[in-house]
């Protein structure tokens, strides 16, 4: 696990600890609640080519020795290939 800090003003730090305490958890539990939600949100977006920002993500750092290798029929098989 790593520690990940920012600057926030004291006003913003009182409003979140305040709300972490309203749902019983620490206020390291809740941003990493916040985080975790919207990550998720946005890794689950499409791009333009129709897939989740996660499956590209996943493509681009997938195994340089396990590459797609085209030309492919059609888009239906080049989606069935990124799918194994």
């Amino acid at each position: 696990m790593t520690t990940i800090s920012f600057k926030a003003e004291d006003n913003f730090k009182q409003k979140i600890d305040s709300l972490a305490k309203y749902k019983g958890i620490t206020t390291s539990a809740y941003i990493k609640l916040i985080l975790t939600k919207e990550m998720n949100g946005e890794l689950a977006e499409l791009t333009a080519n129709g897939l989740t920002v996660a499956e590209e993500l996943e493509i681009l750092a997938g195994d340089s020795d396990n590459q797609l290798e085209g030309p492919f029929k059609s888009a239906k098989s080049l989606m069935k290939a990124l799918k194994k």
